[in-house]
């Protein structure tokens, strides 16, 4: 076993990784399968631990708001009116915009050349000499290609002649995404700026620039220089971390994605209160052109009792692991980090604003433990194309694009989970994968479904979630088309819409065990009608009766709501009885105890006994069938006719001569 060390921010991949001093820059091109092997130990350096900001904030669950005691930034141009345009340029007022009704648009031709772009006169002459950075968003239609052409100045005079300060747009190699930028002056601003403008040193070419929500930012050595890319949180137990998409005097929203409009997002998802808050600095890695391209990729496999691990929040002064590790996308394009290898191991190591955070790729028996996989424009977490047995624990899963959690074409994966919030479409969609184990605690607003076990070739089948409550949700807390056997234990489902999005005729059901957190409270749910435990309406007075209610004229005598209410072991050639008590509270709903044919030799036709009795009386209901074999049978109750009709089952014997 050896140890590594990789810093992106002051390491170089030509070095050896045996120390700080000489850590690789990237996982991709430092920890290649060459220079690594099995039982390897990959420390990556922390990025900055979060600082309070000295004040508190008002956090109110279910709303993107996050409103300071006092203002820790000023602005210098909200971009809600067109600005002034030089020759060859054209300036208007986009409603394409991250804060308010409209963002700056500036649309250049190719006629212009260089110099002023255009300018925005202030309301009045304004001070920002107690700040020391400008942050502000960005939008191209045309790639950028160096960070020494255009720059966002402020001006002493009206009309954007004078400069007084200057700050450089980053080269930006995607095309329609927004981008916050931060850009320290490590000085102080000016003291008397009547306007801001934006200049360009060398020929732009043909592009046109959104600009959005101009701010002015403390020093950066100051705790609370809080900034457009200074994701924030109570910073308390699991709390997340989150991005920010405008900030206005003391009123902070907070954003999904990078192109979240501002009337656009879901906010946040907690307990409503107010308390110190904290930001922190993320490390910026290069900016990527596509959904696709691989920020960092694993190179190597480990083995069994080997593991590859990369380990982050590793100090590089103590060589002590006090901290986190945080990659920051930026401008939601590119995948985190990709593990397409078995064997890995990773920790501390959390991925925001890209297109997806961590993807498994075909990748077995990994471990994953991180904090936060958020503000990603796809999916925060990507289990896919056959990765099976893998063990992820992640406190953090929010305010992504799509989804928190998609898993693909895998089985028998562990997933433990803290919240699943505020995500664009779904908290967890599982498709043609089967048999995976998701604790969670919270699967809250997101925009549609809680879970998603959606259909496929072979759906999303045989799944358990635990322990979660699901709800706050756009639409229902669970949808099931074709999904099998999905099993929820222990989960509360607060959305008035619980379970729904059946498919009629695949008999696929969703089971709650323990529903609502309450003992003894069970359902399962399929199309056309709902079983559950029934504690009121009884044979007798202990323990709980089963409910049958179809709600659908489908479910009819070739199709009904069936219930497998016991499977019995039963030895050759003898007479097997089976008996049990039912109800119903119309005669227009049949009961029916039922052996299906064909399950062991014997018995080749269903056999069949169905209830008699009137309306509100409990009758023993019997069936008797001799297997030629030894084996196991199921034993069915069916109940169908009517959309509004109960049916009831209790007290069961099964005896076998």
């Amino acid at each position: 076993m050896a140890i590594f060390y990789l810093d992106y921010i002051n390491g170089s991949d030509a070095n050896d990784g045996t120390t700080w001093a000489l850590a690789w820059k990237t996982i991709t091109a430092g920890a290649t399968a060459a220079r690594i092997a099995p039982g390897d130990i990959i420390r990556v350096a922390k990025s900055l631990d979060p600082t309070s900001l000295g004040i508190t904030a008002t956090w109110t669950d279910l709303s993107k708001t996050i409103t300071l005691a006092s203002a820790l930034n000023a602005t210098v141009d909200l971009c809600e009116t067109a600005w002034t345009a030089a020759a060859n340029v054209t300036a208007t007022a986009s409603t394409t915009r991250k804060e308010g009704a409209n963002s700056a648009s500036l649309a250049i031709a190719d006629a212009f050349a260089t110099g002023k772009v255009a300018y925005k006169a202030l309301a009045a002459s304004t001070d920002y000499s107690t700040y020391q950075q400008v942050s502000f968003w960005v939008q191209n239609n045309a790639a950028i290609a160096a960070g020494n052409v255009l720059k966002v100045c402020l001006c002493s005079d009206t009309v954007g002649d004078t400069i007084v300060d200057s700050f450089y747009i980053p080269a930006i190699p995607s095309t329609g995404r927004w981008v916050a930028f931060t850009v320290d002056k490590a000085a102080a601003l000016g003291a008397a700026i009547q306007s801001v403008a934006l200049y360009a040193d060398s020929d732009p070419g043909i592009i046109t620039l959104l600009l959005d929500d101009i701010i002015a930012c403390k020093a950066s050595a100051n705790a609370d220089s809080l900034s457009l890319t200074s994701p924030i949180s109570k910073n308390v137990g699991d709390e997340g971390w989150f991005a920010i998409q405008s900030i206005v005097g003391a009123t902070i929203l907070l954003d999904n994605e990078t192109n979240t409009a501002a009337n656009a997002g879901r906010g946040y998802s907690g307990t409503t209160e107010t308390v110190t808050t904290y930001k922190r600095e993320t490390i910026k890695t290069a900016m990527v052109s596509t959904n696709s391209t691989n920020i960092q990729a694993t190179q190597e496999s480990g083995t069994l009792g080997s593991l590859i691990t990369y380990s982050g929040g590793w100090n590089t002064s103590t060589t002590t692991q006090d901290g986190q590790t945080y990659f920051d996308a930026q401008n939601g394009f590119g995948i985190g980090l990709t593990i397409g290898h078995s064997f890995v191991k990773t920790e501390r190591l959390n991925f925001v604003k890209g297109y997806r955070g961590i993807l498994i790729n075909n990748g077995d028996n990994n471990i994953v433990e991180a904090d936060n996989f958020n503000n990603h424009s796809d999916y925060g977490f990507y289990l896919y194309n056959g990765s099976d047995m893998n063990n992820i624990t992640i406190k953090n899963l929010c305010n992504n694009g799509a989804s928190g959690l998609i898993m693909y074409i895998g089985e028998n994966n562990i997933l433990t989970i803290t919240n699943i919030n505020s995500n664009l479409a779904r908290g967890v969609i599982v498709t043609d994968s089967n048999a995976d184990v998701i604790t969670a605690t919270n699967i809250k607003n997101n925009a549609t479904y809680g879970v998603d076990f959606a259909s496929g070739a072979t759906a999303g089948s045989l799944h358990t979630i635990k322990n979660a409550t699901i709800g706050d949700n756009g639409t229902a807390s669970v949808f099931n088309s074709n999904g099998l056997g999905n099993v929820l234990i222990n989960c509360a489902l607060n959305n008035a819409t619980e379970v729904t999005g059946f498919e009629t005729f695949k008999n696929s059901k969703v089971y709650s065990h323990k529903h609502d957190q309450t003992v003894d409270n069970h359902k399962i749910f399929t199309d056309g009608g709902l079983i559950s435990s029934e504690a009121t309406v009884r044979h007798t007075a202990s323990g709980i009766a089963w409910k049958l209610s179809p709600t659908s004229t489908n479910r009819s005598s070739y199709y009904p709501l069936d219930f497998k209410i016991a499977k019995i072991a039963v030895n050759a050639s003898a007479l097997v009885t089976v008996k049990a008590w039912m109800r119903r509270d119309n005669t227009g709903l049949t009961m029916s105890l039922v052996c299906k044919g064909g399950q062991i030799a014997g018995v080749a036709s269903d056999v069949i006994a169905s209830m008699t009795a009137a309306a509100d009386i409990w009758e023993e209901i019997t069936i008797t069938f001799t297997p030629t074999e030894a084996g196991v049978v199921e034993i069915e109750v069916w109940a169908y006719g009517g959309t509004t009709y109960n049916g009831y089952v209790d007290d069961m014997t099964i005896s076998q001569a």
